[in-house]
């Protein structure tokens, strides 16, 4: 397992550098303009056990935001092993009167569902980051409640998972064993 990634990404509108090991101490150093958005990925990091350097900076808020997603997904999937890990995570978390549940699959099929607003920023970074990560990826707010006590409980429990699909494991990944792509312009 690699374990590390760097990854940036440069627009027009936009310029985003992320720094991501899995086997960190859950530190993050985050230079992000949109305070929720540093919030929710350094939360997400403490509980996965991860080490994240974001820096970050842009035309608007909703660019700045979606690209750090991207880049973050990126930069996660670039890290993730090939095999070794047990790949299935989840986790019920509590917060104030919210009540989460996040289920993931680490495997390469990408699919986002959740009952998080659309309408928040928060949904559409973790939306972002997810796909963009290749991830499956499930999220049932079992108890809804303020808000931000929702999106923070999804992130809470999206880096608990993640840290659970990464324990250690002898079993393959998949019964496919190995899927190799092909690909040409």
């Amino acid at each position: 397992m690699t374990g590390r990634a760097t990854v940036r990404r440069a627009s027009r509108e936009t310029k985003v550098s992320v720094t991501l090991a899995l086997r960190g101490k859950g530190r993050f150093d985050g230079r992000i303009p949109d305070p929720l958005v540093g919030h929710l990925l350094e939360t997400f990091a403490r509980y996965a056990g991860i080490d994240l350097d974001v820096a970050a900076e842009g035309d608007e808020r909703h660019h700045v935001s979606e690209d750090v997603a991207l880049t973050v997904g990126r930069a996660l999937r670039k890290a993730l092993p090939a095999a070794g890990v047990t790949r299935f995570g989840e986790a019920v978390v509590p917060m104030d009167e919210s009540l989460v549940l996040v289920a993931l699959d680490l495997v390469d099929r990408p699919y986002y569902r959740s009952d998080l607003p659309q309408t928040s920023m928060g949904e559409h970074v973790l939306r972002s980051l997810v796909t963009e990560a290749r991830l499956t990826f499930h999220e049932l707010t079992l108890r809804p409640g303020e808000e931000h006590h929702v999106l923070e409980a999804t992130f809470k429990a999206f880096g608990l998972a993640l840290a659970r699909a990464l324990e250690p494991s002898s079993r393959s990944l998949s019964l496919k064993a190995r899927v190799e792509w092909e690909e040409s312009l």
